[in-house]
Protein backbone atom coordinates (compact mmCIF):
# COMPACT_ATOMS: atom_id res chain seq x y z
CA UNK A 1 0.00 0.00 0.00
CA UNK A 2 1.65 3.53 -0.96
CA UNK A 3 0.63 6.85 0.59
CA UNK A 4 -0.27 9.22 -2.44
CA UNK A 5 1.09 12.09 -0.44
CA UNK A 6 4.40 10.03 0.71
CA UNK A 7 7.43 9.38 -2.32
CA UNK A 8 10.23 7.04 -0.78
CA UNK A 9 12.45 8.84 -3.69
CA UNK A 10 11.59 12.41 -2.65
CA UNK A 11 12.16 11.33 1.69
CA UNK A 12 15.79 9.63 0.32
CA UNK A 13 16.92 12.50 -1.65
CA UNK A 14 16.04 15.25 1.01
CA UNK A 15 18.19 12.72 3.84
CA UNK A 16 21.04 12.41 2.12
CA UNK A 17 21.02 16.44 1.14
CA UNK A 18 20.22 16.95 5.40
CA UNK A 19 22.66 14.86 6.33
CA UNK A 20 25.23 16.48 4.13
CA UNK A 21 24.24 19.95 5.39
CA UNK A 22 24.21 18.78 8.90
CA UNK A 23 28.15 17.54 8.32
CA UNK A 24 28.56 20.77 7.05
CA UNK A 25 26.35 23.02 9.07
CA UNK A 26 28.68 21.45 11.95
CA UNK A 27 32.48 21.48 10.07
CA UNK A 28 31.73 25.23 9.74
CA UNK A 29 30.07 26.04 13.48
CA UNK A 30 32.91 24.26 14.97
CA UNK A 31 35.46 25.94 13.16
CA UNK A 32 33.71 28.96 14.21
CA UNK A 33 33.15 28.49 17.73
CA UNK A 34 36.80 27.24 18.64
CA UNK A 35 38.00 30.53 16.93
CA UNK A 36 38.77 30.73 13.32
CA UNK A 37 41.72 32.28 13.92
CA UNK A 38 42.97 29.52 15.84
CA UNK A 39 42.27 27.12 12.98
CA UNK A 40 44.38 28.87 10.74
CA UNK A 41 47.59 30.11 12.10
CA UNK A 42 47.33 26.85 14.59
CA UNK A 43 46.64 24.75 12.07
CA UNK A 44 45.89 25.21 8.62
CA UNK A 45 49.13 27.89 7.93
CA UNK A 46 51.34 25.16 10.08
CA UNK A 47 50.29 21.93 7.78
CA UNK A 48 50.40 23.63 4.60
CA UNK A 49 53.52 25.19 4.82
CA UNK A 50 55.15 21.74 3.32
CA UNK A 51 53.22 22.44 0.48
CA UNK A 52 53.80 25.14 -2.87
CA UNK A 53 50.55 26.87 -1.74
CA UNK A 54 51.35 30.41 -0.56
CA UNK A 55 50.48 31.28 2.59
CA UNK A 56 48.23 33.88 1.78
CA UNK A 57 46.24 31.78 -0.21
CA UNK A 58 45.64 29.13 2.59
CA UNK A 59 45.23 31.73 4.83
CA UNK A 60 42.55 33.89 2.99
CA UNK A 61 40.97 29.91 2.40
CA UNK A 62 41.24 29.09 5.55
CA UNK A 63 39.02 32.49 6.93
CA UNK A 64 36.49 31.77 4.49
CA UNK A 65 36.11 28.44 4.63
CA UNK A 66 34.37 27.88 8.11
CA UNK A 67 31.67 30.54 7.14
CA UNK A 68 31.44 29.13 3.36
CA UNK A 69 30.58 25.78 5.53
CA UNK A 70 28.11 26.95 7.80
CA UNK A 71 26.41 28.77 4.79
CA UNK A 72 26.13 25.80 2.29
CA UNK A 73 25.20 23.88 5.69
CA UNK A 74 22.08 25.77 5.96
CA UNK A 75 20.86 25.74 2.28
CA UNK A 76 21.43 22.37 1.91
CA UNK A 77 19.17 21.63 5.32
CA UNK A 78 16.48 24.32 4.50
CA UNK A 79 16.96 23.20 0.18
CA UNK A 80 17.33 27.07 -1.13
CA UNK A 81 19.05 27.01 -4.67
CA UNK A 82 19.51 23.28 -4.28
CA UNK A 83 21.47 23.01 -7.21
CA UNK A 84 23.55 25.39 -7.07
CA UNK A 85 24.15 24.77 -3.39
CA UNK A 86 24.96 21.04 -4.43
CA UNK A 87 27.05 22.25 -7.12
CA UNK A 88 29.16 24.51 -4.96
CA UNK A 89 29.35 21.87 -2.21
CA UNK A 90 31.17 19.55 -4.61
CA UNK A 91 33.52 22.31 -5.69
CA UNK A 92 34.26 22.79 -1.42
CA UNK A 93 34.46 19.27 -1.34
CA UNK A 94 36.95 19.32 -4.67
CA UNK A 95 38.98 22.10 -2.97
CA UNK A 96 39.43 20.32 0.50
CA UNK A 97 40.36 17.02 -1.11
CA UNK A 98 43.26 18.70 -3.10
CA UNK A 99 44.88 19.76 0.24
CA UNK A 100 44.42 16.83 1.82
CA UNK A 101 46.26 15.16 -1.27
CA UNK A 102 48.56 18.07 -1.16
CA UNK A 103 49.24 16.44 2.87
CA UNK A 104 49.06 12.87 1.68
CA UNK A 105 46.30 12.22 4.22
CA UNK A 106 45.05 9.58 2.16
CA UNK A 107 42.31 7.69 4.57
CA UNK A 108 40.94 11.77 4.78
CA UNK A 109 41.23 11.60 0.74
CA UNK A 110 39.18 8.13 0.64
CA UNK A 111 36.61 9.52 3.22
CA UNK A 112 36.40 12.64 1.17
CA UNK A 113 35.34 10.88 -1.96
CA UNK A 114 32.48 9.17 -0.04
CA UNK A 115 30.86 12.97 0.50
CA UNK A 116 31.54 13.80 -3.38
CA UNK A 117 30.25 10.85 -4.53
CA UNK A 118 26.94 11.84 -1.96
CA UNK A 119 27.08 14.93 -3.75
CA UNK A 120 27.56 14.15 -7.23
CA UNK A 121 24.79 11.63 -6.67
CA UNK A 122 22.20 14.30 -4.88
CA UNK A 123 22.30 16.86 -7.67
CA UNK A 124 21.99 13.78 -10.21
CA UNK A 125 18.80 12.97 -8.31
CA UNK A 126 17.72 16.27 -7.93
CA UNK A 127 14.48 15.59 -9.60
CA UNK A 128 13.42 13.26 -7.33
CA UNK A 129 14.06 16.03 -4.45
CA UNK A 130 10.34 17.17 -4.18
CA UNK A 131 11.05 18.79 -0.39
CA UNK A 132 13.50 21.49 -1.92
CA UNK A 133 12.72 25.04 -2.19
CA UNK A 134 14.74 25.95 -5.25
CA UNK A 135 15.78 24.09 -7.82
Amino acid sequence: MTNKHFDPKHAGVAIGRWALGLFFFYSGLSKIMGGVGGFVNGYLVPQFSKTFLPSILVTSYGYVLPYAELTLGILLIVGIFRNAVLFLTGLTLISLTFGQMLLQQHAVVANNFIYIFLTAILLFMSEFDGWAFGK
